[in-house]
């Protein structure tokens, strides 16, 4: 009888759960696994960092809406796996995240890489355990699946010691792999529901926020739905953008217009966080001006955060709309044209001052413009990744998202570093689109080297760094804040970032005058490599958020 060992097993299991791959970076504790991937013919994305490796999974769940899955090695290799994890928590990523542990005897002696792994995780985690024998790992990595994507997603911790991984058994022990994971979508309650549509049917000036619970549920053509319906503008926020395409006319994107006039606001899937403005004025009314808020959130947790809710709904964002569009759609007098006019002229002004940056020829070369030349470029089914600080704030006011799943950035956290990783997953996941990073010069240097495993693995990604030679972010709050005089350990050089790539073996260029970057795209995704266009920005403009943030606190 064929013998297999616990890393057979952990392979076995994943392809059970639905794995193509892993993402993952080897170590001495995880090698079972790397083993087994060879007979089991699943593919291995080896990244240069295990962060990287983990913001992969979170990028492959972001665009497919199933779990990503990272292998990462004992010690050190999972307290460098600790920012993607924490990133993935904070964006409510079905992240599954295993490691290697030393050996059961070593636990507990002072072992140079050991300790309590499951402790470290589990504030960051919906569930983090250690599997201890091997006829149960299929079990274990079932849990970890269902925990990762039942109710609010999120990332999850499995580790496994090497003797465990490494322990062999006949095939007839082997136990089977179960599925164990239901597909149910709750509903809302029929009561608030129809308490909410009263409340639509009856408000002049309503508004929809719609947030990343709408893009996790699949909910994008219910939300269209429902919008057109009752024809209330719609804002979106992080990964919601795209749910709707961002040249609709009921669709505003990013842009907070009618928010604080609107008499009715329904949120879907998205927290009332910093990024609302905890809404809160100046934004939004103040609570006792009468707006009346809706809020749908799978977790009944998150419902009155911040500010108090007339109606909370609990419940999966694609039924609950489903559920509002039923008891809507017989109903008459949706129509607001003045209302929908107003919020439009609000949108228009909005995106005149934008354009009016963006038009900009300076040298060196308007952020906004940079933004321009590349949202022009695209195609409609695009893939948008933004990485950085002021660069990321820019794309966001200057670049439009037309399908759900087509724009990730750094998500609540604020961390930088995961722009290539998530471009690199997102190309796994659509070779055949167009996927394209906007990058800072000083976040590139965080996992700049995973365009090695971009060229490695074939995956042609273009990456654009919009290169001011510094921090900017931070340099312009010390400028405002402290003085010009006081900038101290923000600045860098206007480093060659294209000639790292070229020496890696991708495609470089570099971009200073703003009628140039088109071409240089042209070639860029014409060479079929992964490829970096370095484009030297204006060093003295700030984003208007660093602005706003800076003069609060100077």
């Amino acid at each position: 009888m064929a013998t297999v060992d616990g890393g057979d097993l952990v392979v076995r299991a994943l392809k059970a759960q639905g794995a193509g791959q892993i993402f993952a970076l080897s170590g001495d504790y995880d090698m079972a696994i790397f083993d087994a991937c060879l007979d089991e013919e699943m593919r291995i994305i080896d990244t240069r960092h295990e962060q990287a490796a983990v913001h992969m999974a979170d990028g492959w769940a972001r665009v497919t809406g199933e779990p990503g899955v990272a292998v990462v090695t004992a010690g050190p290799g999972l307290a460098d796996a600790v920012p993607g994890i924490i990133t993935a928590h904070q964006m409510a990523s079905p992240v599954v995240t295993i490691s290697g542990r030393v050996p059961l005897r070593d636990f507990d002696t002072g072992f140079g890489m050991d300790y309590s792994q499951t402790q470290l995780l589990a504030p960051i985690t919906k569930w983090a355990a250690t599997c201890y024998d091997p006829k149960r790992i299929p079990e274990y990595i079932a849990m970890a699946f269902r925990y990762a994507t039942s109710g609010r997603p999120g990332p999850v911790f499995l580790d496994i010691p090497q003797d465990v991984l490494e322990a062999k058994m006949d095939e007839s022990e082997v136990p089977p792999f179960p599925w164990s994971r239901t597909r149910a979508r709750p509903q809302g309650d029929p009561d608030l529901v129809a308490a909410a549509v009263e409340a639509l049917h009856n408000a002049q000036r309503p508004i929809i926020i719609a947030g990343s619970g709408v893009n996790w549920s699949g909910a994008s053509e219910q939300l269209r739905e429902l919008a057109e319906l009752v024809q209330a503008p719609v804002l979106l926020n992080q990964m919601g953008r795209g749910c709707l395409p961002e040249d609709h006319p009921l669709c505003f994107g990013p842009y907070r217009v009618g928010a604080r006039d609107a008499d009715v606001i329904l949120v879907v899937g998205t927290r009332i966080n910093y990024w609302l403005n905890k809404g809160q004025p100046p934004v939004f009314a103040a609570p006792e001006a009468g707006q009346r808020w809706i809020q749908i959130d799978i977790d009944a947790g998150e419902i009155g955060r911040n500010r108090p809710i007339d109606i909370g709904i609990a419940g999966d964002a694609r039924r609950v709309l489903e559920q509002l569009i039923e008891a809507s759609r017989d109903m008459k007098g949706w129509g607001r044209p003045d209302w929908v006019s107003e919020v439009q002229r609000q949108g228009r002004s909005r995106r005149q001052r934008v354009d009016d940056d963006a038009a900009s020829d300076n040298v060196p070369i308007h952020p906004l413009r940079l933004c321009k030349e590349i949202g022009d470029f695209l195609d409609r089914d695009s893939t948008l990744v933004v990485d950085g600080g002021d660069c990321a704030v820019f794309a966001a006011m200057g670049m439009r998202v037309y399908g759900p799943g087509r724009w990730m950035d750094q998500g609540n956290l604020g961390l930088i570093g995961s722009g290539i990783p998530f471009a690199v997953a997102a190309k796994l996941a659509r070779p055949q689109e167009q996927v394209l990073v906007l990058n800072g010069d000083g976040t590139f240097g965080l996992n700049g080297m995973e365009m090695d495993t971009a060229i490695r693995h074939n995956l042609p990604i273009v990456v654009v760094v919009a290169n001011d030679a510094a921090w900017g972010m931070i340099k312009h709050r010390q400028e405002i804040i402290y003085g010009v005089n006081r900038v101290v350990g923000t600045e860098l050089g206007p480093t060659r970032y294209d000639k790292v790539v070229e020496a890696l073996g991708g495609h470089g260029e570099y971009v200073e005058r703003p009628q140039d970057i088109h071409p240089a795209l042209e070639r860029a995704f014409a060479s079929s490599k992964a490829a970096l266009i370095n484009v030297a920005t204006d060093p003295t403009v700030a984003s208007p958020a660093t602005q706003r943030t800076a003069r609060g606190r100077g």
